[in-house]
């Protein structure tokens, strides 16, 4: 079996010095008209030519980053969206992030049961048959209950492989289900108990495991009883940059040796052109990618 996911995380984390990745979301609608005017993409342009131009979009971004950072992260409703060609489109992204050195942790949310989510779990984190589209981690949701999680949590150790569970996500609506109280306990410090002991039978050598969760950084308070709750759980941080989590949540998600977590920004980076630079380009992507870095490293130094 290949060495641990989290294992190859946590040395690459150490290699490059930073606990953030980029994810890629790529979306026409955001992109520079200049730059698709130069692929040639306008309103009449066929799906195929808009899945490649995504692809040719994430071949700046993994260029301008792949020094950078450990690990990306793709959406995939973002290659979705164009179908068969959008799903070429991932592979051939998968592969050129590989192709870089970097892990790939695919977002994806699957959640199902018995042998459905059996076939979900082999699709993207089995190497039985070695496929593009493999994962060194994907994301599932878990409100199908514990049967949902262990067909994950079975093939990525069978794999040496990584799943981050969503358990308290970073969007605004999240509160109203995994805020709900069952005997004075909110619903995801219920659903951080399912995740437990697949973590604690799962630990590498870096000490931390690759059965981790997906928090959000717009919740403070719950990012820090989480991190108590799973001291050894690597946890999966969105809501930095665009989606406006500030220091105290990302803070509250690593523990006190500066690891236990990842954090992502996706819109930020692929598109500085719409938060202040005046253009995206690999230049302005790459400047985008430093400034985070120093964000975060400056919020974990103090």
């Amino acid at each position: 079996m290949k060495k641990l996911f989290i294992d190859r995380l946590i040395k690459q984390i150490k290699l490059k010095n930073t606990s953030c990745i980029v994810g890629l979301d790529p979306a026409l609608e955001r992109m520079p008209d200049s730059w698709k005017q130069k692929q040639g993409i306008s309103q009449e342009s066929s799906i195929v030519d808009c899945a490649e131009a995504i692809y040719q979009y994430n071949l700046m971004v993994l260029d301008a980053i792949a020094d950078l950072v450990p690990a990306v992260k793709p959406q995939s409703a973002y290659y979705e969206l164009f179908g068969s060609a959008g799903f070429v489109a991932l592979e051939k992204t998968i592969m050129a992030a590989r192709d870089r050195g970097l892990l790939v942790i695919l977002d994806v949310k699957r959640g199902d049961i018995a042998s459905t989510a059996t076939a979900y779990a082999r699709s993207y984190l089995s190497s039985e048959r070695p496929r593009p589209y493999e994962a060194d981690a994907i994301t599932i949701v878990p409100y199908l209950g514990e049967d949902c999680l262990e067909p994950f949590f079975k093939e990525a150790n069978k794999w040496g492989k990584g799943v981050f569970v969503c358990v308290k996500t970073s969007n605004p609506g999240a509160a109203i289900v995994q805020e709900q109280k069952i005997d004075n306990r909110y619903l995801y410090e219920i659903i951080a108990d399912l995740i437990k002991p697949a973590s604690d039978q799962s630990i590498g050598k870096s000490g931390y495991s690759g059965i981790g969760a997906v928090v959000g950084a717009t919740y403070p308070e719950a990012a820090y009883r989480l991190r108590q709750q799973l001291p050894n759980s690597l946890f999966l941080v969105p809501g930095v940059g665009a989606q406006g989590g500030g220091n105290e949540g990302i803070k509250a998600c690593f523990n006190s040796d500066g690891l236990g977590a990842v954090v992502s920004s996706s819109r930020a980076i692929m598109y500085p052109h719409q938060y202040g630079s005046a253009d995206s380009n690999q230049e302005t992507i790459r400047q985008a990618a430093l400034d985070l870095i120093a964000q975060v490293q400056e919020i974990l130094n103090n």
